[in-house]
């Protein structure tokens, strides 16, 4: 077949927006994640450059995207630092939504150290920390990091204490990551969950079940890790990970060890193979599958270099055919 004809069998356009559950705001589908971004920490991906960070959320934000995540937990409050950096050289107009988040503290005798607190005093410091930190007067969107199992705290009182802040204007929209259906329905009966974000890819389905509860309850999904943390760029061999700098938390991850890697990189080969027949990159695959789930209204995907926004955010507006996800999906399960 015609490799033209191949591809338009294969592809179809999409919008590249949609509202974010009933009551969000309208974003793209994709947005940019500043995890990476936040320097040295417990989970910190490595070495940064603070200058380079800021030329590539200002760079996302050129090429059309309207949203970023970050959270204070990322290089313990570096990565929010970076992001105001950068909303500071853009006009009001120009500014991008902003989502952070809450749940995640350090001691300040140990700063690179992380631990979950959700006390409704914690969250409320939290808060007007990222407030100042970014620079804004208003956070678009507010989540709860992940669940806190260390201080006892009933999720009900932190979810509420979360619409205390929408209600005093300090906070646009709440959303939850890294919960469980249990906790969403605990949540949903306090006051309305407006978002959640899952960890979603290719190489990690566990969240899927979680999408027909958002569809029910009209909750938006933005799914984090749709790349699987850089396997599915394309651009990762054994050599590159046996390369990752020694303050990568990836270099200690069981994702990237034997005996996942080899499968993983394995479902990587098979979708660089449709990917070329398709004239796309495995990256434009691996997210147009993830924007294919029912329910998912974006996707937040990291980058360090100007480049590496380049290189997926031609995905916002593909949209595979059904044979095709199948096709895709097969590759995947096959491994």
């Amino acid at each position: 077949m015609n490799p033209d004809k191949a591809r338009s069998q294969a592809v179809q356009e999409q919008p590249d927006s949609m509202r974010l559950g009933r009551e969000g705001p309208e974003i793209t589908r994709l947005g940019l994640g500043t995890w990476a971004i936040g320097g040295p920490y417990e989970y910190g991906w490595g070495p940064v450059d603070d200058a380079v960070s800021v030329r590539t959320v200002l760079h996302a934000v050129d090429r059309g995207l309207n949203w970023l995540d970050t959270a204070p937990a990322y290089g313990c409050g570096h990565s929010e630092e970076v992001v105001g950096s950068a909303l500071r050289q853009l006009g009001p107009g120009e500014r991008p939504l902003v989502f952070t988040k809450c749940g995640r503290v350090w001691d300040t005798r140990d700063p690179g150290k992380v631990v979950s607190d959700l006390r409704p005093s914690s969250i409320r410091q939290e808060c007007e920390a990222s407030l100042k930190r970014l620079g804004v007067e208003r956070i678009d969107l507010y989540q709860v990091h992940r669940p806190d199992t260390r201080t006892g705290t009933p999720i009900e009182d932190s979810w509420a204490t979360l619409g205390e802040l929408v209600d005093e204007g300090k906070v646009r929209w709440i959303g939850l990551s890294n919960v469980d259906r249990e906790l969403l329905d605990r949540c949903e009966a306090v006051r309305h969950v407006d978002s959640l974000q899952p960890s979603l890819s290719l190489l990690d389905r566990r969240s899927l079940p979680l999408l027909d509860w958002c569809l029910e309850h009209g909750t938006g999904v933005i799914a984090y890790s749709p790349l699987a943390s850089g396997l599915l760029t394309g651009a990762f061999d054994r050599e590159r990970v046996e390369n990752l700098a020694p303050d990568d938390w990836r270099r200690r991850s069981a994702k990237f060890a034997e005996p996942a890697l080899t499968r993983k990189l394995a479902v990587v080969d098979a979708l660089r193979t449709i990917a070329a027949s398709l004239g796309h990159t495995v990256s434009e695959l691996a997210l147009a599958w993830v924007l294919s789930r029912p329910g998912v209204s974006g996707a937040i995907v990291g980058a360090r270099l100007p480049r590496q926004v380049d290189g997926w955010v031609g995905a916002a507006g593909l949209s595979l055919t059904d044979d095709t996800l199948r096709t895709i999906e097969a590759a995947a399960v096959a491994q």
